[in-house]
């Protein structure tokens, strides 16, 4: 009876042990979050909402709608403040202002900012200057383009009550959408912003007729097909009293085209929610995902990538994505982490170079606002399109000096090697087109070389290094050249040549570019090898180091 009694004890202090870890993580200290937004009418506050609700599902939010009417300004304070009383009182420890604007200058915002001027809060950057915002820009236009280069964008704003407010309104509705220009390599573009009703009427009849002026020039010229897109939250209160309606009206004698789309709605406003909070969220360690982008090839080789994850698993939330920063392998992967709860994503490039593919995942991450040169993977016409993810996303890569690769060459080279001292060892990557890059590669693979000379346990007669810079067929034959004039050369000399290949796996076009001589091939290259893991692993720690999450506890079972 007393041993069931101290059973029954034992099981009763573990739950409430794990019980109360639970409510601790369910509980960490959290800011509250206030989404301000246009006040638009019932059918477009009813689009807000219906793009708030899940995030008020999983965070302290309070949502208000800012008026600029006079009518309603003891109604709006009385709101906003009522928010951030209620938010503290529940445990909030900052109050963060979310605004779901798109624009710095949105007066809206100046309004909510007066009112809560003596708050302590926090003020996110707005919903038009994110990554998102850019993406339905980007979304919108594809829909409607058909052959870019001759194509014309004029992006339609909304909500200026003075031409102070329409010139920076303008100004960052042309950066947003010379980015989708570049992008989708459009030939022009134009803004035009509409005024609100709140403007003083000469004012706002002045900056309409702007606005309209330069919708009708655009949609008449016959140079370019003009695209026509709607970016605003403007009013819409009904079907027959919306905004829309009056772009409509400026649209029936032109060309233009035009489905009428607007801004919301969208899935991707939620993710913006979601990524912004996630800035001010404390983060715990099982909320972080890895990445790993690999080139991929076939079957056996990402085997050896896979091979080498997988011991990773137990600890991480992490998914292989094989391509050259393609969007689509890495938007399946970055699913898979996020699903499993992840708020900030790491990519991880493999690749022997840190700048190899750098630009292009940053660009498809909403890292960087352009490409620079178009990768293997893209359509020059249309351009990649970029990661749509609630998540906070970085990338780092590149195998560059790392002591772990040199180590696994060093291995590769004795495991084929019989006669040091009459040994010439060719270390041999696959090379850059790019010659700075290539300069570059050449150094990482010398400082390879020498970290072999210095720890092999013999001698050898020569270790040199050498590409083949195998995608650039004129560059390619010179560098080949020189690889199998060495090998000639050391066969006469009665040497024997070791070619290593400093590859993720398999020697790739080696056998064809160096047929007919002599010569010792290890394929194997650093994927099979344990430090290739290890590689991976440090790589990891050091980036949840940079985060502060380095020794914090592991809560993952793993990551199925």
């Amino acid at each position: 009876m007393h041993t069931l009694t101290r059973t029954f004890t034992v099981w009763i202090v573990v739950a409430i042990a794990i019980g109360l870890e639970s409510s601790a993580l369910a509980t960490l200290p959290s800011p509250g979050f206030l989404v301000i937004a246009p006040d638009r009418g019932y059918l477009g506050n009813e689009e807000i909402k219906t793009a708030w609700a899940e995030f008020d599902n999983s965070h302290l939010t309070r949502l208000v709608f800012i008026s600029l009417s006079e009518d309603y300004q003891r109604d709006v304070r009385a709101t906003l403040e009522g928010a951030v009383a209620e938010m503290q009182r529940e445990g909030a420890t900052e109050i963060v202002l979310i605004p779901f604007v798109v624009s710095e200058a949105d007066p809206h915002l100046k309004k909510a900012r007066e009112i809560l001027a003596s708050a302590k809060i926090r003020i996110a950057p707005v919903f038009g200057g994110s990554s998102p915002a850019q993406q339905i820009l980007e979304d919108r236009v594809r829909t409607l383009s058909k052959e870019p280069s001759k194509e014309r964008l004029v992006v339609i704003g909304f909500g200026a009550t003075s031409p102070e407010e329409a010139d920076a309104m303008t100004r960052e509705l042309e950066r947003l959408a010379a980015e989708v220009k570049k992008t989708l390599h459009l030939a022009d573009m134009s803004i035009a912003i509409l005024y609100a009703g709140q403007a003083p009427d000469a004012v706002r009849d002045q900056g309409n007729a702007l606005a309209e002026t330069t919708i009708v020039r655009a949609i008449k010229k016959t140079d370019l097909r003009t695209l026509v897109v709607p970016f605003h939250l403007g009013y819409k209160h009904t079907g027959s009293m919306r905004l829309s309606q009056k772009i409509e009206s400026l649209l029936s004698g032109g060309a233009g085209a035009y489905d009428g789309r607007e801004l919301l709605p969208d899935p991707l406003v939620l993710r913006w929610l979601r990524k912004t909070a996630s800035h001010y969220l404390p983060l715990r360690r099982e909320e972080v995902g890895i990445v790993v982008m690999a080139h991929g090839a076939g079957e056996y080789y990402n085997a050896r990538i896979l091979s080498a994850v997988e011991p990773l698993r137990q600890r991480y939330n992490i998914e292989v994505a094989f391509g050259m920063a393609d969007d689509d392998t890495l938007q399946a992967a970055i699913d898979k982490v996020e699903a499993r709860g992840a708020r900030r994503i790491h990519v991880l490039r493999l690749y022997d170079l840190p700048q190899s593919f750098q630009a292009e995942t940053e660009f498809v991450l909403g890292l960087r606002s352009t490409m620079g040169a178009v990768s293997h993977s893209h359509n020059e016409k249309s351009g990649p399109s970029r990661i749509r993810s609630g998540a906070i996303l970085s990338t780092s890569g590149g195998f560059g000096d790392h002591p772990l690769i040199a180590v696994i060459l060093l291995q590769r080279t004795l495991e084929v090697s019989q006669a040091p001292d009459r040994e010439t060892v060719i270390l041999l990557a696959h090379g850059s087109g790019d010659d700075e890059d290539e300069r570059f590669w050449i150094e990482q693979l010398e400082k390879r070389a020498e970290f072999i000379r210095k720890k092999a346990p013999a001698k050898f007669k020569a270790i040199k290094v050498a590409t083949v810079r195998e995608d650039w067929p004129e560059k390619s034959k010179r560098a080949v050249a020189e690889v199998r004039k060495t090998i000639e050369q050391t066969q006469r000399e009665g040497g024997r040549v070791l070619v290593i290949s400093n590859r993720i796996a398999g020697a790739g076009p080696y056998r064809k570019l160096l047929s007919g001589l002599d010569y010792t091939l290890n394929d194997q290259g650093i994927a099979s090898h344990p430090h290739f893991t290890r590689w991976i692993e440090e790589q990891i720690e050091n980036w949840l180091d940079a985060t502060g999450l380095q020794n914090t506890p592991v809560a993952r079972e793993g990551s199925n």
